[in-house]
C-alpha cells in the first residue's frame, strides 16, 4: 500500500483522480481486480487527499463517477449477451431482487459479477439504476471519506480492519437474528403459554420479552463499536468538525439537534396508523373496534419499550469525563449550556439518536407500505439521509463521539428492524381478535 500511495503521490492531481477512477471503472466493468482492487486504489485517494495532494471533493466526485461508470459498463455488457440460464443467480435474483444489486457493491468479484448478471437477467434499467446507485455512492464515500478522516498510514488502517470486519459481522448477525426473532414474534403473538398464567397476563409478558430485547441491544451494541476500533477516530473527528465551525453553521446544527423530536415523530407515526386504519373501515363500510385499534397502535409500543429501556440502562460508553467544548462569546452569542453539563449531554445526544434512528424506520416504514419499490427505495433513502444529518449534527456540535453516535444509529437501526419484522408477518385473525379482546 505504501508503495501505491507514492507512486500515485508522484502524480499531477489531476493525474492522480484519472489513474484511480480508472482503476475503480476498471475492476466493474472488465475484470475484478484488474490491476489491483478498487477498494484499495480509494483508500489510497482519501490518505492522498488527506495529505493535501489531491482536493476531498474532487476525490469523491471521481470515486463516484467511476464506481458508476464501471458498473452500467457491465450492466450492459451483460445486456448484449443471449440470456443464459444460471441457477444460482436466478435465485439471487428471485429471492432478492434489486437488493442483490445494492450489496454486490460491497463484495470484491461481485463488482463486476452482479451487474453482468442483472443485464443478461434482463432487469429493467431503471430497477438496477436505483439500487447501483445509491450504493456506488455510498460505497465510495465509504472508502474515501473514512480513509480521508483517518489521516492514519495503511498499516494503521489495516491494523484495525480485522477488528472493523469482526465488529461488523458480528452486528449483521445481530441485525439478523433480530429480523428472525421477529418474524417469530410475529407469527406468535402470544407466545407464553404457561398453566398458571391466563389470558390477561400475556400480553405484559410478550412486552416484557421485548423489553429483554432492548436491554440486550443497548448492553452489547456499544461494546462491539468500541471493538472495531472506531473510537480511535474520535479525536480526529472532533478537532476536524471544530475546525469547521462557523456562526451560521453551529446555529443550523443546534437547531437541527435540539429541534428534531422522536416524540413529535412518534405522535406522527401513531396518526398515520390509527388514520389508515380507520380510512380502511370507512371504505369497507365496517365499524372499528377496539382490538383493531389496539392492533394498529401496536407498533408504536417497542419505541416507548426503548425509550424507557435507555433511560434506565445508560452505556458507559455514552458518557464522557472530559470538559464540553463550546464557541467562544465572540463566535457565537447565542444560548449555550453550561460546560459543566458535557456528560449529561453526551448521554442525551446518544439517546436522542438512537430513538430518533428507530423512530424514522417506523415512520418511514408505515409511510412506504403502499407504494412500489422505486418509491421505497427513494423514500428509504431520504429516511436514512435524514438520521445521517441529524446524527452528523451532535457530532459537529462536539456533543457526542463519533463512536458514540454511530452505536447509537445502529441501535436505532436493529430496533426498528425488529419492530418491522414483527409488524411485517403479524396477520389478524380471529383468533388473535378475541385474544386481544379479553387483553
Amino acid at each position: 500500500m505504501q508503495v501505491i500511495d507514492d507512486v500515485l503521490g508522484a502524480l499531477p492531481p489531476a493525474l492522480v483522480c484519472v489513474v484511480v477512477a480508472a482503476l475503480v471503472a476498471g475492476e466493474a466493468a472488465f475484470v475484478a481486480g484488474l490491476v489491483l482492487p478498487s477498494a484499495t486504489a480509494l483508500v489510497a485517494l482519501g490518505l492522498l487527499a488527506n495529505e493535501g495532494v489531491v482536493g476531498i471533493v474532487p476525490a469523491l466526485v471521481s470515486a463516484v463517477v467511476a464506481g458508476l461508470a464501471g458498473g452500467n459498463f457491465a450492466y450492459f455488457a451483460g445486456q448484449r449477451k443471449p440470456p443464459k440460464q444460471h441457477k444460482k443467480a436466478e435465485r439471487l435474483f428471485e429471492r432478492y431482487g434489486g437488493r442483490a444489486v445494492f450489496l454486490g457493491q460491497w463484495v470484491v468479484g461481485a463488482r463486476t459479477l452482479v451487474p453482468r448478471l442483472a443485464g443478461r437477467k434482463r432487469i429493467p434499467y431503471r430497477r438496477f439504476a436505483a439500487f447501483h446507485t445509491p450504493a456506488v455512492i455510498l460505497w465510495a464515500l465509504w472508502l474515501v471519506g473514512a480513509s480521508y478522516l483517518a489521516g492514519a498510514s495503511y498499516d494503521v488502517l489495516a491494523a484495525r480492519a480485522g477488528r472493523a470486519g469482526g465488529a461488523l459481522a458480528v452486528l449483521t448477525a445481530l441485525v439478523v437474528a433480530l429480523v428472525l426473532a421477529g418474524r417469530w414474534f410475529g407469527r406468535h403473538p402470544f407466545p407464553v403459554r404457561l398453566p398458571v398464567v391466563n389470558v390477561r397476563s400475556r400480553l405484559p409478558l410478550s412486552l416484557g420479552a421485548l423489553a429483554g430485547l432492548a436491554f440486550l441491544l443497548v448492553a452489547l451494541i456499544p461494546p462491539i463499536v468500541r471493538f472495531s476500533g472506531l473510537s480511535a477516530a474520535d479525536d480526529a473527528v472532533a478537532e476536524w468538525a471544530r475546525g469547521e465551525w462557523t456562526s451560521d453553521g453551529y446555529l443550523f446544527a443546534l437547531d437541527l439537534a435540539t429541534s428534531v423530536s422522536p416524540e413529535a415523530l412518534l405522535a406522527v407515526a401513531a396518526t398515520i396508523s390509527v388514520g389508515g386504519w380507520l380510512l380502511g373501515h370507512r371504505w369497507r363500510g365496517t365499524r372499528p373496534d377496539w382490538p383493531g385499534l389496539f392492533h394498529c397502535l401496536a407498533p408504536v409500543l417497542p419505541m416507548a419499550i426503548l425509550a424507557i429501556v435507555l433511560v434506565l440502562l445508560d452505556p458507559t460508553d455514552w458518557t464522557r469525563a472530559e470538559p464540553l467544548i463550546l464557541p467562544s462569546p465572540a463566535e457565537f452569542g447565542g444560548p449555550l449550556p453550561s460546560v459543566d453539563a458535557g456528560p449529561a449531554i453526551a448521554t442525551y445526544a446518544a439517546a436522542e439518536t438512537a430513538r430518533l434512528a428507530a423512530v424514522i424506520g417506523l415512520l418511514t416504514w408505515l409511510i412506504t407500505r403502499p407504494f412500489a419499490r422505486r418509491t421505497q427505495v427513494a423514500l428509504w433513502t431520504t429516511a436514512a439521509a435524514c438520521v445521517t444529518v441529524c446524527a452528523g449534527s451532535w457530532v459537529y456540535l462536539g456533543w457526542s463521539k463519533l463512536s458514540e453516535t454511530v452505536a447509537a444509529v445502529i441501535l436505532g437501526i436493529a430496533w426498528a428492524a425488529l419492530n418491522a419484522a414483527i409488524w411485517s408477518t403479524r396477520r389478524p385473525s380471529e383468533e388473535n381478535r378475541r385474544t386481544l379482546a379479553l387483553t
